[in-house]
């Protein structure tokens, strides 16, 4: 009969999962528009990504999930089946992304899909109340690809820019974050343990996908660029900052008042930086001078009461909030008409007709030079091989 009841609720909670992800996630642009507007140098953007993701997961799941399921003891052991696992992963992932086309905002889809089907392999077992190690490990190792390949079929024929698609897996953070957030305002501690566990656990789950649902419907056809989509989610961040700094100048000690202020502050943040940069152009190098400019801003502002010897927290927070501010001011004024596309680069800032270039030969060259060599032939002694180019 138990059983019965659990495969219920897990069958339950499948389907609204999929209900949500696939009633709620719009289609974005056709699979036509891609191959007419969107050139094959953007296309073939994210494989990295991808490659880089899968062989950390290979690393950091897979490798120990099987060796926990193999029940090994071996230390020795346990690490080389990691780094077989992890090599594995890594070969495998760049053959199956070979002929990637997705773009790095399907690509960043595709691993946020993995990253909630991770935390829904791990969640599930909770739901079952187990306590057996690798009904965990094995959970997570068959739900990650399963939220991958979810994600893959939802976003398939369709283009995903970059910025929607960083908001959009930002979004289904934030869902978790009020996911955990709401049942512990509410104080649930005088549940059981394992009550509270499966609260937290369904309040997160339902929350991610409402969370990606949310953010997009309120991007839908909104003119999010990469640098704007950063600057957005670094609102939220700020605006979470500051509400905790006010609750901290009212001497609040209750850490509920400070995940509330989070709560209120997120959204708030996230809603002036979008309102903020509905003008302008906003380039992820932009951005991230923006954000610099808010530490650094934070960092001048700690100066003064740290001249002063202040012994009170208060001054701190004041002059952090007041020197953050200044310094994304400063940063977006001093930025304006400034556009740098990939930050810590200076490959795009030198004309191609003035760049200096020094090539040697490939490998296949220098292997062919020392065959050669060693046997030495009489009929092309004077085989010309060039070891060196230099151009400008």
């Amino acid at each position: 009969m138990r059983l019965r009841f659990i495969f219920h609720k897990a069958i339950s909670l499948f389907c609204f999962v999929v209900f949500i992800f696939l009633h709620f996630v719009y289609e974005g642009y056709p699979q036509t528009q891609i191959e007419q507007n969107i050139s094959l140098k953007e296309q073939q953007e994210g494989r990295t990504l991808l490659v880089a993701t899968s062989t950390l997961y290979g690393l950091s799941l897979y490798g120990p999930g099987t060796a926990i399921l193999l029940d090994l003891e071996s230390g020795s052991q346990f690490a080389g089946l990691e780094l077989l696992i992890g090599g594995g992963s890594f070969a495998g992932a760049l053959m199956a992304t070979k002929n990637h086309r997705l773009g790095v905002g399907r690509s960043n889809l595709i691993l946020s899909g993995s990253f909630a089907g991770t935390l829904y392999g791990f969640g599930l077992p909770v739901l079952f109340e187990s306590e057996n190690e690798k009904v965990y490990f094995a959970s997570a190792m068959l739900a990650t690809p399963i939220g991958g390949l979810i994600a893959h079929r939802l976003a398939d024929h369709r283009w995903f820019k970059k910025g929607e698609s960083y908001l959009m897996t930002n979004g289904g953070f934030l869902g978790g974050f009020y996911g955990f957030a709401i049942p512990y305002v509410a104080n649930i501690e005088d549940l059981e343990e394992w009550t509270q566990a499966k609260i937290y656990v369904a309040s997160i789950m339902a929350g991610v996908p409402l969370g990606v649902w949310t953010t997009t419907k309120l991007i839908y056809d909104k003119p999010i660029s990469e640098g704007r989509s950063h600057l957005i989610s670094f609102g939220g961040l700020v605006g979470s900052a500051y509400a905790n700094g006010i609750v901290s100048l009212m001497d609040v000690e209750a850490s509920r008042a400070y995940v509330l202020a989070s709560m209120v502050g997120l959204p708030m943040g996230a809603y002036l930086g979008y309102q903020l940069t509905a003008e302008g152009e906003y380039t992820a190098g932009r951005a991230a001078l923006i954000q610099i400019g808010a530490c650094a801003g934070a960092l001048f502002g700690w100066g003064f009461p740290l001249l002063a010897e202040a012994e009170s927290h208060k001054p701190y927070v004041v002059a952090s909030i007041l020197g953050s501010a200044a310094g994304m001011w400063f940063a977006h004024r001093a930025t304006r008409g400034w556009g740098e596309k990939t930050p810590f680069t200076r490959n795009d800032l030198i004309p191609k007709s003035d760049k200096f270039a020094v090539c040697v030969p490939s490998l296949d060259k220098w292997l062919t030079l020392g065959l050669m060599a060693l046997r030495k032939p009489t009929v092309m002694a004077d085989f010309p091989v060039e070891v060196l180019r230099i151009s400008f």
